[in-house]
């Protein structure tokens, strides 16, 4: 089996997409002028409509790049379901290339992170908002949520706040759907998304490319779905452990989990 090489766990398994990048040195109004009118104003359109939404689901493939003790680059990604009802409940459903899955409910009141083929779960108590709840699974519980800057409240801080440039590069369609492409950089990325034109401006690709790493590795997602008025059954944001699953304490989480597939 090939010895992967660690270079950033949140990469491999959140990459949150500008947040992890440091703000530049520059003033506020030097890094302004270098980020284009109509950059702007496509982010800020797409980042006042998806922190509005009160209930969502979104469908995403993703993938990352991971570099290897031998210098070749393999890519390994995941496909994810994540249901929000703001402001303090959501699931979210994660299956990996290699078969393996984990899921994550919260309900105000605590985290359930569950392993159905495994039968094993973990809970851990909890109260706060979606933004808080995202904190503590990423820097409490190492267990960060793939794309999960798309759902804070400070997503507008996110994208722009912490860029050095922003540029249009054009229209351009992704899967079937008219696109603005603006591509966003500072010292340590380069983050490129497609947001779709017209009245629901969401995001449906992106690319990060870490360009302080060696290899230039990059993060890629393509949203292949969002429900803005998605149909949530009763109980999806709680975890009912069936007859026979194990409680484990979620440290014990990774052991009934296969390594293979691509995680560091």
């Amino acid at each position: 089996m090939l010895v992967l090489r660690m270079f950033l766990v949140a990469l491999c398994v959140a990459l949150l997409p500008v947040a992890c990048a440091i703000a530049a040195d520059q003033g506020t109004a030097q890094v302004e002028e270098q980020i284009d009118e109509q950059v702007r104003e496509v982010v800020s359109r797409s980042v006042k409509f998806l922190t509005n939404l009160k209930h969502l689901r979104m469908t995403a493939e993703f993938g990352f790049d991971v570099l290897q003790e031998d210098g070749q680059m393999l890519e390994f990604g995941s496909h994810q379901e994540i249901t929000i009802q703001r402001p303090d409940h959501f699931r979210i459903e994660v299956d990996r290339r290699d078969g393996a899955s984990g899921n994550v409910v919260y309900d105000g009141k605590e985290i359930v992170l569950f392993n159905p083929e495994q039968a094993v779960y973990a809970k851990a108590p909890f109260t706060g908002e979606i933004d808080d709840a995202f904190d503590f699974l990423a820097e409490t519980l190492q267990r960060p949520v793939p794309l999960r800057d798309f759902f804070a409240s400070d997503l507008g801080d996110i994208l722009l706040e912490k860029i050095e440039s922003g540029l249009y590069v054009e229209e351009s369609t992704v899967a079937g759907v008219l696109c603005d492409h603006v591509a966003l950089r500072n010292n340590n990325v380069d983050y490129q998304i497609w947001i779709a034109k017209g009245d629901e401006p969401l995001p449906r690709r992106m690319i990060i490319t870490h360009k302080n790493e060696e290899g230039w590795p990059q993060f890629w997602a393509q949203f292949l779905e969002w429900d803005l008025s998605p149909k949530i059954a009763n109980g999806a944001f709680t975890y009912d452990p069936p007859k026979g699953a194990e409680r484990i304490p979620v440290a014990e989480l990774d052991e009934k989990i296969p390594e293979e597939g691509g995680q560091p």
